[in-house]
Order: C-alpha cells, then sequence, then structure tokens
C-alpha cells in the first residue's frame, strides 16, 4: 500500500482520538503490510482530543485562627484542555482561557459592622463583563499566560515503546508542548475562565488572593516573578494541585505518591527534623530576651578595646586618605562645583586638607567612638544572632523522593516558649545556659557566665585584637579605609537640582574651597572610621554568633535523636540529658502526635472528603512549581493524570503504555 491509499484507509489528519481506523482494520493492515510500515504510515497523522477531567477539590491550610495554629480553606478545580499527538515528533497541550472582568468581595462578613448576607471574602459578585477594547489588561493577559504556558515547555517527555512482530520493538519519546490560547467574549467557548483584576486592585489585600481563576496586572507583596505565579496558576487549569500550606499527613501522601518505594523511611527521619524546628522555634523568643538582658556585659568587653581601635584606624586614616582614589574623588566633586577660576588651586587645596589640615587621630577617634556605641554595637550583635536564628528554622530540607520541602513552623509553637507560654521555663533554662546569665545590676559584680555560653565567647574576642593576622589588622588598613572614603565622598555628593530647579552656586572663592573640601574630608574620613569599625567587630563576632546557633542546632538534634530515634541499648552512650532540653522535646513530640492523630486517615484533601480538618502546628510547602515556586521543580507523578488521559485516548494499539519523564 501507498501513501494515497492508506491515507484514505486511515482518515483526514485531525480526526478525534480511536476514530480514524477500527483496532481489527489495524491489526489486518499490520498482518499484511507488517507493523513497521504500519507505523511510517501513520506517525505523521494528527490526533486531537477534548479532555475533561472531573471536578477535584484540594485542602490547603493557608490561614491562622487566633491561637496561631494554621487552618483549612477548600479549593476547587476544573481540569480541562485540548491535547493532540502530532505522530510521533510529540504532544501539545492547550488551553483555551477566557479572560473577563469581574469585581469581588473585600468586606469581611465577620466584621460586625458588614451588611447582613455579606458573602465570604474573595466572592466573585454580580456576573463578569467583557474587559473593554483598548483596556490594557487585554494584551497583558494573553502575554502573561502565553509567558506562564512556556516555563513548561521542555520540561515534559511522554516515554514509551511500540510493539513489532518482525522486528526489535520501537522506542519512542514524545516532547509535551504547553500553550494557551485567549478568547475575551462572555458568551465564547474556552476551557477555563479567568478574571483579570485591573492595576488599581491589589493582589493580596482582603478578598484578593491570587489564584487559578484570578490574576492581577498589580501583584502587590507576592514576591514570585509575574511569569512564574502565571506558570504555578496554568498547572492548576491542567489539574495539578497545590502542594504548599500542607499538613503532616497531607504531606506523607504526597510523599508516597512521588516516592512509593522510600516513602515509609522518610517519614519517621521527617517528624525527627520537624521537632527539631517546632523547640528552635519555642526557643527564638527566650534566646532573643537573654542576649538582650546580657548585651552589657558584650557591649563593654568591646569598648574596653577602643584604644587599641582607634590606634589602628589612626595610622589608616593617615595613609588612607592621601591615596590617589581619595584625592582623585575630592578634585573631582570640587571641580564639579567649582568656577574655573578657582580650578587651579583644587589640588593644592585637597593635598593640603589631606595632610597638613587632616586630624587622623581626631577623626579616626569620633568614627570609632560612633562605630562602638554601646546602642549601635548591642542592635548590631541582635540583629545578626536573629537572622542566624531565622536562617536556621527556614532553610529547606531534602526529602528523599520528592524534593526540597520547607517546614512552617506556627506561631502556636513559637508562643509556648514565650513569657507565659507552656513551655516558657524550661525554654528560659536552655536560653541561659546557650546565651549566658544577665549582666549583673550592680557596678562591679559582672555576671558569671559559663566558658562555653555566647556571652563568656563573644567577650572573649576582642582579645585576639592584640595578636598578629588578627582582625583588627587585616580589617583596619590603609586600601579599607580609602575605599570605604571614597564610597562615602560619592555617597554624600549633591545630586544634581531637578529639571526647571535653580542650579546651586558654585565656589568662586579660594577660601571657601578651602571651607568646603574640610567639610568633605572630615565627614568623609568619620564615616570611614565608623564603618571600618563596625566591620571590625561584624567580622569578629559574626562566625561566633553563627557558631553557637549551629552548636544549638546540634544539641536539638541530639536531644531529638535520645527521645525518637535511639534504641534502648545506645541511650547510655548519649550522656546526661539537659533536663531543660528533654521536657521541650517531648513536648514538641507530644504536639506532632496530636495533630497526627487528628488528621489521620484524611489523605491529600481532608475537606473534600467531608472529613474534619482541625488546627495544625507546622505546614509543610513543596519548593517546586506548584508549592512555594522557590525553584521550578516539577516530578513525573504530578503529571500521572495528564497521561493517562493521554494512554486512554491517543495511545495506539501496539504501543506499550507510556509515562512520564521530567527535567
Amino acid at each position: 500500500m501507498q501513501g494515497a491509499g492508506l491515507g484514505g484507509v486511515l482518515g483526514a489528519p485531525g480526526s478525534a482520538s480511536r476514530a480514524w481506523l477500527p483496532s481489527r482494520h489495524l491489526l489486518a493492515l499490520q498482518r499484511t503490510a507488517g507493523n513497521r510500515a504500519v507505523t511510517h504510515a501513520v506517525r505523521d497523522i494528527v490526533q486531537r482530543v477534548a479532555v475533561k477531567e472531573d471536578k477535584k477539590t484540594e485542602t490547603l491550610y493557608n490561614t491562622t485562627d487566633s491561637s496561631g495554629q494554621a487552618t483549612a480553606n477548600k479549593y476547587t478545580m476544573n481540569p480541562k484542555y485540548d491535547m493532540s499527538r502530532n505522530g510521533d515528533s510529540g504532544v501539545t497541550v492547550t488551553v483555551k482561557i477566557k479572560f473577563l472582568s469581574q469585581a469581588r468581595n473585600t468586606v469581611d462578613p465577620a466584621d460586625p459592622a458588614s451588611p447582613p448576607g455579606t458573602p465570604k471574602l474573595g466572592t466573585l459578585l454580580d456576573k463578569p463583563t467583557a474587559i473593554p477594547a483598548g483596556d490594557e489588561r487585554l494584551d497583558w493577559a494573553k502575554n502573561l499566560a502565553a509567558e506562564g504556558a512556556k516555563v513548561w515547555n521542555g520540561r515534559l517527555t511522554l516515554v514509551g515503546e511500540e510493539w513489532n512482530l518482525m522486528s526489535a520493538h520501537n522506542k519512542k519519546r514524545l516532547p509535551v508542548s504547553f500553550k494557551s490560547e485567549a478568547v475575551y467574549g462572555v458568551d465564547d467557548d474556552a476551557d477555563s475562565t479567568v478574571i483579570i483584576h485591573p492595576a488599581t486592585v491589589v493582589a493580596g489585600t482582603p478578598g484578593q488572593p491570587i489564584d487559578a481563576g484570578n490574576w492581577y496586572k498589580n501583584k502587590g507583596n507576592y514576591k514570585a516573578d509575574e511569569k512564574i505565579i502565571a506558570a504555578h496558576e496554568y498547572g492548576h487549569l491542567l489539574g495539578i494541585p497545590d502542594e504548599y500550606s500542607q499538613s503532616n499527613e497531607q504531606l506523607n501522601a504526597l510523599i508516597h505518591q512521588a516516592a512509593p518505594g522510600s516513602a515509609p523511611s522518610v517519614g519517621a527521619a521527617l517528624d525527627r527534623t520537624t521537632v527539631e524546628r517546632m523547640v528552635l522555634a519555642s526557643l527564638r523568643q527566650p534566646l532573643y530576651l537573654q542576649l538582650n538582658a546580657a548585651l552589657p556585659t558584650v557591649t563593654d568587653a568591646l569598648r574596653a578595646k577602643r584604644p587599641l581601635v582607634k590606634k589602628k584606624m589612626s595610622a589608616a586614616a593617615k595613609s588612607g586618605v592621601t591615596s590617589a582614589e581619595v584625592r582623585a574623588e575630592l578634585q573631582s566633586q570640587l571641580a564639579a562645583g567649582s568656577e574655573t577660576t578657582v580650578g587651579p588651586s583644587i589640588p593644592r587645596v585637597v593635598a593640603f586638607q589631606t595632610t597638613s589640615n587632616f586630624s587622623n587621630v581626631t577623626q579616626a577617634g569620633e568614627g570609632v567612638e560612633a562605630g562602638f556605641s554601646a546602642g549601635a554595637l548591642g542592635n548590631r550583635i541582635k540583629d545578626t544572632y536573629a537572622k542566624a536564628l531565622d536562617a536556621a528554622g527556614t532553610s529547606a530540607v531534602a526529602v528523599p523522593g520528592l524534593g526540597d520541602v520547607s517546614i512552617n513552623v506556627k506561631g502556636a509553637v513559637a508562643t509556648s516558649g514565650a513569657t507565659g507560654g507552656a513551655q516558657a521555663v524550661p525554654a528560659a533554662g536552655v536560653a541561659t545556659s546557650t546565651v549566658g546569665p544577665a549582666a549583673a545590676a550592680a557596678p562591679g559584680l559582672p555576671a558569671i557566665a559559663p566558658s562555653d555560653s555566647l556571652v563568656s565567647q563573644i567577650s572573649a574576642l576582642p582579645t585576639t585584637w592584640e595578636t598578629a593576622g588578627s582582625a583588627l589588622e587585616t580589617g583596619v588598613t590603609p586600601a579599607i579605609f580609602a575605599a570605604k572614603m571614597v564610597a562615602a565622598l560619592k555617597s554624600a555628593a549633591a545630586p544634581a537640582p531637578p529639571a526647571g530647579a535653580a542650579p546651586t552656586p558654585k565656589i568662586a572663592r579660594q577660601r571657601e574651597l578651602y571651607v568646603v573640601a574640610l567639610q568633605m574630608v572630615t565627614d568623609a574620613a568619620r564615616e570611614a572610621a565608623r564603618q571600618t569599625a563596625a566591620e571590625l567587630v561584624d567580622k569578629t563576632i559574626n562566625p561566633t554568633l553563627s557558631t553557637s546557633v549551629s552548636g544549638l542546632e546540634a544539641k536539638i538534634t541530639a536531644e531529638v535523636t535520645r527521645v525518637m530515634g535511639t534504641p534502648p541499648s545506645g541511650v547510655a552512650a548519649l550522656g546526661a540529658p539537659d533536663p531543660n532540653m528533654t521536657a521541650l522535646v517531648n513536648a514538641m513530640k507530644a504536639r506532632v502526635e496530636a495533630d497526627q492523630a487528628e488528621t489521620k486517615g484524611t489523605g491529600r484533601d481532608p475537606l473534600g472528603g467531608g472529613k474534619a480538618a482541625p488546627g495544625q502546628d507546622v505546614t509543610y510547602s513543596y519548593q517546586g512549581l506548584m508549592g512555594s515556586n522557590k525553584t521550578t521543580a516539577l516530578r513525573p507523578d504530578q503529571f500521572a493524570p495528564m497521561v493517562k488521559q493521554f494512554n486512554d485516548k491517543l495511545k495506539r494499539t501496539f504501543e506499550k503504555p507510556f509515562t512520564p519523564e521530567t527535567k
């Protein structure tokens, strides 16, 4: 059989799936012509089907109640799209999206001032209308949908093979392309409808969350790129649910979906990490308050070394201020602000103000005093410590078979360790032993802190500045001072006046030139000394602050391992536990177990199954595209429903079921 005759038997491109040739005819044709000939004949035929899956629901723990626990909401999806197969060259998935305009309710019905019958926040009001011609939303929506679909392209391949009677099986790889098609009429046929809100409406404000059915020109405080947001919502139009704000039960169900083989061993490890993060969250406020109370001891130790720092800073300033870079910047700025008549005097004035008339001792001293003020030191130490604690509590966890997941500990856990909380006593005990005691109120009677406490470690650091190769020696140099001074000069340079404004009068007399140059040198030198001193402190203490947090994490992990993962025979080898840490670990372990018991058997969508969805102390977010958008990662299991549709409607008789492969 040749092309024309065979084409007439098979049917025209574009015909519906499985309608182009009955299976009994295909079998007869294969017996007559052979599998390979039939494969070549049908490979370029386009098959197209409309896909409409059953309505899906999902549960997200994305709200918080008054107790600080995460609470659940129910969401729906109506996946509908067009899937076409172009022989063996690939598959295209197209979603036809109808873009319309409609307002949402922004009045909380729980507000006593709200009118009777006020609908739920975010409810769409009245009927949708067409976006007016010429409205900027039309092209914006079309382009954004197209860009969102592009994020999916090149990520999915259907892998399969065709059985051949007379030769080796034919391996097949069908790349999947994703598209969106925009329509704008109220009565236009479409797979999904999306309301496009104008720039005057801010996403994230009450009643205005971004979701699959509502897109916003003004994305407000949503941090993700709008193309990634659109790509995430495009995934919902394909029927792929969210993977953020999941309970422990939901995450374990997701792990089973993604990696059935490894899931049983992953759950216990994930629970231990969850308890570790909960203990750390309960300690955050007690640790911060304890450090604040102990700060006088730390700042006094740092400030005691000011004479040593001033001496080094003075030497650095004397040499640094005469550097070619500093003088060039001074000359450039003075020339820009001076009349040409005084221009020839500028190099001489700069040389004088950076040598004979420059008081390096005074400027260095004042700069060091500013950088070493008790308030400035205390704030930098507290801020750095808080950031280290936050980083430890929010870093992603690698879950085998699934990918990176964030563990989001809720406020109810944090407040349990705060003053007046259920775990305040053991939390305060751990904080005191970790940070050290508060500074003594009576002068001359310093509190005695354990040598391994944070207070003792930081207080001992300034003594290292007297040794060769110390942070003082490497951190306060003429080159560093000069670079800081140039940056300070540039930062202080007068901006160009706005259009139409009168220009700033230029320097016309040498006396004024000397005055201005002196002020520029003085201000820049003091700021350079202040910044250099502050960076010296940071360079000295920041590693110790980070190490302290890492050490605390290790202690928490050790106790969690003792309580949750150590067999009885190995407990003795771990040594005597800290009773306060043990109490915290046991309390958080009990909370996790209670949350698990309350949601047991509810699976991925507890509200969809009509079951209760009690508050949770912890939620989990997958870091990929359908999770928190921290990455655009996708997994094969997410495409299982789509691949089933392909196998049911577009797979040929002698092909084995295709499987998804992602990258």
